[in-house]
């Protein structure tokens, strides 16, 4: 796609791979802020739209072979995300969880943030936890419903639409609490920086929190931004 400073920073991370990794390093808001146009966000983020565009470009072309996720159908996706962010996410949160809680303990008394960011560690699991939830025995089932049901030149029931928009809903607030605690764990940390002379678990536990919040904000993005348009637009 040609990239223009009209285009939302949503529409740049389904059509260009790798982009996610741009607007991460500029602390672009490429999941709940996914709606601003990249003119807004580059000003906000103090980058010149000219390097933003041409990192972009760059990441994107040594990326061969492969597909933008908006291109892929509706089960495909599906599939996708439960074998993909599903699994690297659980697995990575719960490798991150005791190193939390071990890095609290031993370093808590000199460093005060480590135990909140423990805290704050829990609960982004809990989040986690039900959000996969939610979507494995909610929102997947009702639009692959809505897929079926459209397949065959079908009306989608009120019910069905209703049912869709809880699942939507209950996704929204946990994408905002998990979006808030990152926000609040990455303030803690001075940006996944740690202190001189930190321990190897100290190191650990920043470097793949650091990671984990690129992928829950690519996982946001996903069902935001990819999945759920694509499937209110069979609606309409």
């Amino acid at each position: 796609m040609q990239i223009t400073k009209e285009n939302t920073v949503a529409e740049v991370v389904s059509k260009n791979l790798g982009s996610d990794h741009v607007f991460s390093k500029y602390k672009i808001d490429f999941c709940c802020g996914g709606g601003d146009t990249l003119e807004k966000a580059r000003k906000e983020s103090g980058v010149e739209f000219e390097v933003l565009k041409n990192e972009i470009e760059a990441i994107n072309s040594k990326i061969s072979g492969g597909t933008s996720i908006d291109e892929l159908d509706i089960p495909t996706l599906i599939d996708g995300v439960k074998g993909g962010y599903h699994t690297s996410i659980s697995d990575t949160i719960f490798e991150i969880l005791p190193y939390a809680a071990k890095v609290a303990e031993v370093h808590g008394s000199e460093h005060h943030e480590v135990i909140e960011i423990n805290e704050l560690v829990k609960g982004v699991e809990v989040v986690i936890t039900e959000t996969f939830k939610n979507s494995i025995m909610s929102l997947y089932p009702i639009i692959n419903e809505i897929v079926d049901t459209t397949f065959k030149s079908e009306e989608v029931t009120l019910e069905s639409l209703q049912d869709f928009q809880k699942a939507i809903k209950r996704n929204e607030i946990a994408q905002a609490l998990m979006g808030d605690s990152f926000k609040e764990i990455s303030k803690l940390s001075s940006n996944y920086t740690t202190p001189e002379g930190a321990c190897n678990s100290y190191k650990y536990l920043y470097k793949n929190l650091q990671q984990l919040e690129h992928q829950v904000h690519k996982y946001m993005h996903f069902e935001k931004n990819v999945l759920i348009p694509k499937a209110l637009k069979l609606i309409k």
